[in-house]
This record gives C-alpha cells, sequence and structure tokens, in this order.
C-alpha cells in the first residue's frame, strides 16, 4: 500500500511539474505541414516533395536552380560537372515511378534530351535496395535505344544513411538527406528573396521536418529540459515507460485473446509478439514455429516494418538462415500460392513482400490493431474487444489455413 501511495504521489508530481508543461509548450508549438499530415516516413512522398523542386517549370519558380545545386553536391568529384553546370537544363523532363524492366518502377527520373543528360533517383527513406533493383534499373538506362547516345548517364542512390562522398555502390553515386538539406540551403541563400512566402514555408517546414525526423536534430534547449524533467521525476516516468508503452500492454492483451482461441497450435512468446499455426494443417512436417522450417504466423506486437505500425500479423515464409531445408522453387511455389489463395478471401488487406533469400524471410502483412485504434481506446479491455474483433473479423487464421491445405510442393 505504502508504494502504491508513493508511486501515484511521483506520478501527480510529474504532471504538475512547470517544466512539464514548459516542454510541452517548447515542443508543440512550431506546426509542420508535412508532420500533421504524417508523410515524414513516406518514400512516394518525399519523392514528390522533390520532383516538384527538380521540376523547372513549376510553381517554385526556380527553373533548374534546384537540379543544378544537387548535381553540383552529388557530382563534386566528377570532372564532367562544370560541363553540366554551364547548360540549359530547363528541358528537363520530371518522371515520378517511371516504368523500367519487369514492371518495377524508378523512385525519380530525369531526362534532359537537347543536353544527352538522363539521370535515375532510387529514394530509400527507412527501407532498403530490393533484390538486384539498382542493377537492373541502371543497365535498363544502358542498354536503352533511347540512351545510347546521351553522354551523362548519372545513377543516385539517396538514403538517411552517411557515406563517403566517393564511395561507389553499384555503379551509384550515394547521397544522403544532409545533402539533400545542403542543396535546399544553397538555393535559399541564393534565390530565397526571389520566392514568394507561400513557396518559402512550405520549403521551411520540409526542411525542418527533415532535420527532424530523417536526421534525428532535436533542439538543444528541449534536450536540457528533457534532462532535468526526468532527473526530478525519474521514478514517476519508470512507471510510465514500463506500464504506458504499447507494445507491452498490448503484449499482455494479446496473450489473453491468443490462449482464448482454439484454433491455433504451438504458440510461443518472442521479445515482440507470438509466434503460432493454424490447427488442422494437413501436412505438419512442412510447416513449423521453428527456423529450420519454412512456415510460421508472427504477431509483431508493435513493430514497424514494411510501411506498417501497430499490431500486425505476419506469415513469415523461410528462414533464410544456415537451417534453411527448402530450394528456391519450393520457397517461391509456396509464396505466390499463399499470397493469391489468402487475396481471395482478404483483398485490399494482404501486403506480399517479395523474399531476400540472404537476410529477410518473405512476408504476407496484414494490420491488426493500429495506433490511431489503440490510443482511440479508453481501457484495457476496449483494446482486447478491438484485437478480437479485427482478428475474427480478418478470416486471416482460416484463409492461412486453407492455403497451406491446398498448396502441392513442386517435386
Amino acid at each position: 500500500m505504502t508504494n502504491l501511495i508513493e508511486q501515484k504521489q511521483a506520478l501527480l508530481q510529474l504532471l504538475t511539474s512547470d517544466d512539464l508543461a514548459e516542454l510541452q509548450t517548447k515542443s508543440n508549438k512550431e506546426f509542420n505541414l508535412f508532420q500533421a499530415l504524417k508523410l515524414q516516413n513516406n518514400e512516394v512522398k518525399h519523392s514528390n516533395f522533390l520532383g516538384w523542386l527538380l521540376t523547372p517549370f513549376e510553381s517554385h519558380n526556380l527553373m533548374d536552380c534546384f537540379l543544378k545545386e544537387l548535381l553540383k553536391i552529388a557530382l563534386r568529384n566528377n570532372t564532367c560537372l562544370v560541363e553540366i553546370l554551364l547548360k540549359d537544363l530547363t528541358d528537363a523532363k520530371i518522371t515520378l515511378e517511371e516504368m523500367a524492366n519487369d514492371g518495377r518502377r524508378m523512385d525519380i527520373f530525369i531526362d534532359c534530351p537537347s543536353n544527352k543528360l538522363v539521370c535515375v533517383i532510387e529514394n530509400k527513406v527507412w527501407s532498403g535496395e530490393g533484390c538486384n533493383q539498382l542493377e537492373d534499373y541502371r543497365n535498363y538506362i544502358l542498354n536503352h535505344d533511347k540512351y545510347k547516345d546521351y553522354k551523362y548517364k548519372i545513377f543516385l542512390f539517396l538514403t538517411p544513411h552517411k557515406y563517403s562522398p566517393c564511395e561507389d555502390y553499384k555503379g551509384y553515386i550515394r547521397i544522403n538527406y544532409s545533402d539533400i538539406l545542403k542543396a535546399i540551403n544553397n538555393l535559399m541563400k541564393q534565390y530565397g528573396c526571389l520566392l514568394n512566402d507561400d513557396v518559402k514555408i512550405f520549403i521551411e517546414h520540409y526542411k525542418r521536418m527533415v532535420e527532424r525526423n530523417i536526421m534525428g536534430e532535436i533542439d538543444r534547449e528541449i534536450i536540457d529540459l528533457c534532462r532535468k524533467i526526468y532527473g526530478e521525476n525519474k521514478s514517476a516516468i519508470d512507471l510510465i515507460v514500463q506500464y504506458g508503452n504499447p507494445r507491452t500492454c498490448v503484449l499482455s492483451i494479446l496473450e489473453e485473446v491468443l490462449n482464448e482461441r482454439n484454433d491455433i497450435i504451438d504458440m510461443k512468446q518472442e521479445k515482440y509478439g507470438f509466434v503460432f499455426l493454424p490447427n488442422n494443417i494437413n501436412n505438419k512436417s512442412h510447416f513449423s514455429v521453428n527456423s529450420e522450417n519454412y512456415a510460421v504466423v508472427h504477431l509483431n506486437c508493435w513493430g514497424y516494418a514494411w510501411g506498417m505500425d501497430g499490431l500486425f500479423l505476419e506469415v513469415l515464409i523461410g528462414s533464410g538462415k544456415d537451417k534453411f531445408k527448402i530450394n528456391s522453387d519450393e520457397k517461391k511455389s509456396l509464396i505466390q500460392h499463399i499470397t493469391k489463395e489468402m487475396n481471395k478471401n482478404i483483398k485490399d488487406k494482404i501486403y506480399f513482400i517479395r523474399e531476400d533469400e540472404e537476410y529477410t524471410p518473405s512476408r504476407v502483412l496484414f494490420n491488426l490493431l493500429t495506433p490511431e485504434e489503440y490510443l482511440n481506446c479508453e481501457n484495457v479491455e476496449e483494446i482486447k474487444e478491438k484485437i478480437k474483433t479485427n482478428l475474427e473479423n480478418s478470416g486471416y487464421i482460416n484463409a492461412l489455413r486453407e492455403a497451406l491445405n491446398s498448396w502441392v510442393p513442386e517435386k
């Protein structure tokens, strides 16, 4: 009882802290358009913004200035830079999601036909490169009849991570989002006075969002205030971290939900969720929750992967590790079969992720509880009912059982 009273007093002290009120004021004082629309981790939206800046005859009225600023940074060690900067690049046609071979799409494609310049920008905010993706795009340009006589063929790989300026990667020049910020800052110094207020505000919002969400820069004043609040309210904050973390909360509730079901087997808890199989599988020897076999259902408890966050279901197919027992053809057959069969019953909710045999198992994903749904629930019982309802309504476990039972391994 004494401990409970002390915990409540600690929480009360934190809630009535003047420093906490000041922190809330400082952290919320700046509205950011990109964060408000939850676009900060969306690769397509980043590409859209960069495509807008790169397009010469756009509403920013900057013509080819940003394109040249970006090329200055990317090609700083290339002798062809001087030639390019002296050219008029206002004929540049910027295309997003330009189709290449096999239906794959290049994130940002720049074609300057009069200057015989073509540039591919592959943009990866937090995801990794797809299987042979960069090589395929490069080979497509190098072997395409239209670009055979182009003098300048430029391939850029844009990520948040920092690399050596001279580092080459599969024929691509690596650039990062700090390079994007540098190009924007150079642009604003030279031409900021010529821009209208709406354009300047829009660009400034993007800059701040990248600094905070991509580059991880935080105001020093806020850091000092956080340190002070934590030092004075350590016990209360530790309680909040322990019991207020969505993963901790949902993991406990999820165990109750799964224990009440009678249609799953071999359930075991892992660090971030639970793994299990549907019951009544015909060929149980092919599937297990262990890494040496090749199918397992995993409920990832409050993780983030492949554009999803919250609580989501995954079908993991194959381990990609030393104990991998099936051949590539069998694996592909199973992946295609599960994706096709489950999409019959759960349309618009199943996401198929292509396998990466070296690192990542194949995944078929389904969002079971989003962060918004979690926050809108008023208590633990409401969260539990939401998970139960979503799981039941999804038909996911039954659909997976049918898919596994109807698959015939290739001989």
